[in-house]
């Protein structure tokens, strides 16, 4: 199922995973760039198969709130502390 990008939060998320993913400085200069880099190109993904916004882990719905801090985010709070224990 895949869904367009129509509300304008949704697209300003969007645009700013674009921004990150094609940002070179940001990729060449730090350390955790490539890494924030290469999940935005995740998320784009995401938003193509109409996953995006959803928690790779649990499956339940990553709240606005969280995607507007960190759009490329593909855990939920919950599932990412877990996942970082691992």
């Amino acid at each position: 199922m895949q869904r367009r990008i129509t509300t304008s939060r949704a697209k300003k998320r969007q645009d700013m995973l674009h921004d990150l993913a094609s940002d070179e400085v940001v990729c060449v200069t730090t350390g955790t760039g490539y890494s924030r880099a290469t999940e935005a190109v995740h998320a784009l993904g995401r938003i193509r198969d109409g996953t995006y916004g959803i928690c790779a882990d649990c499956r339940k719905r990553i709240p606005a709130a969280r995607l507007m801090v960190k759009p490329e985010a593909a855990r939920c709070v919950a599932c990412q502390v877990e996942y970082e224990r691992r």
